[in-house]
């Protein structure tokens, strides 16, 4: 819904103050960009690849953001292969945010970037290197990081938890912690592991800690 795909059954979206079912499509998009589960990298070199966000975007800005996200801008000439098969899942996902971070701003507060699920299918020492890098890099950035991984909570302002649809907590990190819960039982159990089978935590940031 937030990024137009479909329209809410009911209540609203708004993104900078307005309601996006009122707003184009294409506009909505200019506004929101992101990563998905399982980002698609283009059997081109990885510059061709970043590109796609920004067509005229310097070999010098692409170096820029490839370091921003922890890759090495020396590889830029390096083909990807299909799907993306010649590059590990972690710089699968860094490039798919490289792209995210190379989309021109726009609206009052800049482009809102959504992370789905960004450590999804990594083991847990790449997990933990990939999440540092991307939320290291969105520093400073309106970002909602949709994931089951507790690890990067605390740098949330704010954490939204949902289940079925359903909203069945919300607030700061602390003020989770505080309150009985689902968030309180799973991070006394599990503080920094992935969460199978278990409601979504959806974490909304407007600039991060």
């Amino acid at each position: 819904m937030l990024f137009r795909f479909r329209d809410p059954d009911a209540g609203t979206v708004h993104l900078d103050g307005a309601d996006v079912a009122a707003l184009p499509a294409d506009t909505v998009r200019t506004q929101v960009t992101g990563m998905p589960q399982d980002p698609h990298v283009f059997a081109s070199t990885v510059r061709e690849n970043l590109r796609l966000a920004r067509p005229g975007a310097s070999d010098a800005e692409l170096r820029a953001v490839l370091t921003r996200v922890g890759l090495d801008p020396a590889l830029l000439d390096t083909e990807a292969g299909i799907h993306g098969t010649r590059l590990s899942g972690g710089m699968r996902r860094r490039i798919a945010l490289a792209r995210a971070l190379l989309v021109p701003p726009a609206g009052r507060t800049g482009t809102l970037l959504v992370l789905d699920e960004p450590t999804a299918h990594l083991d847990p020492g790449t997990r933990d290197d990939v999440l540092d890098d991307l939320l290291s890099a969105t520093a400073g950035r309106s970002l909602l990081l949709i994931t089951h991984d507790l690890a990067a909570i605390d740098r949330m302002d704010e954490v939204v938890v949902l289940a079925g649809g359903r909203v069945l907590q919300r607030g700061t990190p602390a003020e989770l912690r505080e309150r009985p819960g689902w968030f309180r039982t799973l991070g006394d159990r599990h503080p920094s592991a992935p969460v199978q089978g278990r409601p979504a935590t959806i974490s909304s940031v407007g600039a991060q800690r």
